[in-house]
């Protein structure tokens, strides 16, 4: 039998190694705060699903389902004005929506000759499956690239025009007018109909978009939308465009609006295979296409396995300019958005990227004079010493931002340069304040790789996002008979979490897959969000999307433990190797224990919980924000720390397997297979670990991996470390919202993790 056809699409489920058999019935709902399902049935031979529900969990008949579930999203109510706090039908209208993006993901993938890119080119690799399975990744990657330029498309176009906003200026953040100090309290949300709705790959980068709410929120600063931050997604709308087999059908209005404004064709997949860009040296418009992949007859057997092109859609997009003969590149491209936007700080007075929101609180109403002055350091360094030199830059062979880089490098390193651009007395020994350093740093994250006019590189975004779709799609609590009393318990987790933020300012708050629905579902209404966690924390809670994966294990180590402690039940309601490798590291040891974690362990199993709470779709830790870190000497430091780490967690799953066996319980082996992306088998060998995204060869960036050191591709310049420079605690994470979530190939949002500020 070939190797596909033994495993199935469902996300997370276990891979067997034999023919299907029959599932178990569905389980009773237990009070837990997920529904484990059994494995759904293999599928033929690389074929594609006939539909989004075509492989889902064994379920009653499909008359019942339908019925079912039309009336459970008919009874949701969904109020125009966002609650403080979300509620279980917001959440489940959520999950309607993950759907909708799961079923696209797959319809879009498994489309064979969609941009050109056919199946039949695999035939050759020797390893046809794996081939296969990157042919699919490829489709949607370019989806997802081309969704990105619509998505800006209809920002500029539409958005923009929807409220009488205009472009933040300098002069206001320094004479701290209303219009800046009050964004977050002034907007006034509006009413969205079916008509107003953008296409489904649209409304994806737009999901994404939220899920990284300190850079939304200072995109929605830049431009001036204090309406349309105030509304954040609205739901009445989209709920009501997609029906109870996640299909998503808008008024013929709405197409007409979105193609009149944009000159885009409603469906991506019909949009132009060419793309126009204009060269950053002289203007001159280019056509080039999205990707050369596959556009030779005969390819090396190489090529086939790199998924290797020279279009705009590809990692490796090359094309020599007609007038100017430059060889326009990604990172030409990078140094070309960041030479307009030194521009318009010169010439209008738009502050640059990450130069917006005060750095220790993530609001714009909230700088002291001092912070203020320090976080718009760059602005000033590149008003008054560094114009000429970025300007003169796309005139150089080959530019990239490391060239910028060098050069805020050299200028921080001038004394005479730090007084020029700072001009008061204090800063007379002309060398730049910590908090001037880490601005600059902040700033960078904004352009290194990240050719859009956002804070964050959105194509990544969407990629990790997917994870978490692909999560929620596995655990389908959509079709649970207990989703309400589900919804309502992963509300209760999250504000639990929120509580351990507040309460540990400065730690790193890993979360589990059903306490990041929640959190996720209250993202997507800004302005509730924002006010819910300034209250709470004193702070704009930021969720970070780029952790890097060991990082990542041990705070949630530390967060399951506290959660335990405080609330006196299990956190991760999961019995994977891992999660009870990680339970059994704060234990006694002892056979009959009797603190907190060992009682709520003990009602974890005795309750039957841990009985339907399978490792392949279980509320485990919440990893699609997990990344590998890029080669310096940083990372060897860090390789050093993962082998310590990992022989801590062998040792703890060796005490969790005694437990286990002395109690006559069963732990998951560690060596087994799960269905990964497109059907293709992953080891589960740590669910903290980057996964489910085939690797980054298929993007122009690669969204499982952060740079990290000075001067790292993708970093920040060498000047602006050094003693004393680092970010303000939990800063990447949740605090500052500064320097980690930026950086590496690819930014964006998905999961994450919650953690303090200064």
């Amino acid at each position: 039998m070939p190797l596909l056809e033994k495993f199935s699409l469902k996300g997370g489920s276990k891979v067997t190694t034999g023919a299907y058999q029959q599932s178990d019935p569905l389980p009773e709902y237990t009070g837990l705060a997920s529904n484990c399902y059994s494995s759904p049935p293999a599928y033929s031979d690389h074929a594609r699903p006939e539909s989004p529900t075509a492989h889902a969990p064994v379920l009653p008949p499909a008359a019942t389902v339908d019925y079912e579930l039309d009336a459970a999203f008919s009874s949701l109510n969904l109020s125009k004005d966002s609650a403080l706090f979300p509620d279980a039908d917001q959440c489940l209208a959520h999950l309607k929506l993950l759907s909708t993006f799961h079923a696209l993901k797959e319809d879009i993938g498994y489309t064979d000759g969609l941009f050109g890119l056919w199946d039949a080119r695999c035939e050759p690799v020797k390893n046809r499956d794996e081939a296969l399975a990157h042919m699919r990744e490829k489709r949607w990657a370019l989806y997802v690239a081309r969704a990105v330029e619509r998505f800006e498309e209809w920002w500029v176009k539409v958005l923009c025009n929807m409220e009488p906003g205009q472009r933040l200026e300098g002069k206001q953040m320094n004479l701290k007018e209303p219009k800046f100090t009050e964004f977050t309290t002034n907007g006034r949300a509006k009413q969205w109909t079916l008509a107003m709705l953008p296409p489904i790959d649209v409304l994806m980068v737009w999901h994404s978009f939220m899920l990284n709410p300190r850079s939304y929120l200072e995109d929605c600063i830049r431009y001036g939308l204090k309406d349309l931050w105030a509304a954040g997604m609205p739901w009445p709308a989209v709920n009501e465009a997609i029906d109870n087999t996640f299909n998503y059908s808008v008024p013929v209005e709405a197409e007409r609006r979105f193609t009149s404004a944009t000159g885009h064709h409603w469906d991506n997949a019909r949009d132009s295979l060419i793309k126009s860009l204009d060269c950053p040296r002289c203007s001159q418009t280019l056509d080039v296409p999205w990707t050369t992949y596959c556009s030779n007859e005969k390819m090396s057997l190489r090529e086939i396995s790199e998924m290797s092109g020279r279009g705009y859609g590809d990692r490796d997009f090359s094309c020599a300019c007609s007038r100017c003969s430059a060889i326009v590149n990604h990172d030409f491209l990078r140094v070309g958005k960041f030479k307009r936007d030194v521009e318009n700080v010169i010439m209008r007075d738009w502050p640059l990227g990450g130069t917006i929101l005060s750095p220790s609180t993530g609001n714009p109403d909230s700088f002291d004079e001092d912070e203020l002055f320090f976080n718009t350091f760059p602005n000033r360094l590149f008003q008054v010493a560094l114009r000429a030199p970025v300007l003169e830059l796309v005139e150089s062979e080959a530019p990239a931002m490391n060239d910028v880089e060098k050069l805020i490098e050299k200028a921080i390193a001038d004394k005479a340069i730090i007084k020029a651009v700072n001009a008061r007395s204090v800063f007379e020994n002309g060398v730049p304040h910590r908090l001037e350093r880490l601005a600059t740093r902040k700033m960078m994250t904004r352009y290194s790789q990240n050719t859009s006019i956002f804070a964050l590189e959105l194509g990544g975004a969407v990629v990790r996002q997917s994870v978490f779709v692909d999560k929620m799609y596995g655990i389908d609590w959509l079709h649970s008979p207990a989703a309400q009393a589900t919804m309502n318990r992963l509300l209760m987790k999250y504000s639990r979490f929120i509580q351990i933020i507040a309460t540990y300012s400065s730690r790193v708050v890993v979360p589990t897959l059903d306490i990041d629905l929640a959190w996720h579902t209250h993202q997507l209404s800004p302005m509730s969000y924002h006010d819910y966690t300034t209250t709470r924390c004193r702070k704009f809670i930021d969720h970070d999307d780029k952790i890097d994966e060991d990082t990542l294990s041990k705070n949630f180590e530390w967060t399951s433990e506290t959660y335990e402690k405080m609330f006196g039940e299990v956190y991760s309601e999961c019995t994977s190797w891992y999660c009870e490798a990680i339970r059994s590291k704060y234990l006694s040891g002892k056979l009959f224990g009797t603190s907190k974690q060992e009682k709520a362990l003990s009602n974890f199993y005795e309750s039957g919980g841990a009985n339907v709470c399978r490792p392949g779709n279980s509320v485990h830790i919440s990893s699609q924000s997990a990344v590998s870190m890029a080669d310096d000497i940083r990372d060897m430091i860090a390789r050093m720390s993962r082998k310590r780490h990992d022989r801590e967690i062998e040792k703890a799953y060796t005490k969790a397997y005694n437990r286990a066996k002395a109690k006559g319980r069963a732990i998951p082996d560690k060596n087994e297979y799960y269905q990964g992306a497109w059907g293709y088998p992953y080891l589960m060998y740590g669910p903290y670990m980057t996964l489910g995204m085939m690797g980054g060869v298929d993007y122009t960036g690669d969204p499982c991996i952060a740079a990290i050191g000075a001067g790292t591709p993708g970093n920040c310049a060498l000047g602006t470390f050094g003693p004393g420079v680092s970010n303000i605690p939990g800063g990447a994470v949740a605090g500052c919202g500064g320097c980690g979530g930026g950086c590496g190939g690819g930014c964006g949002g998905g999961g994450g993790c919650g953690g303090g500020g200064s």
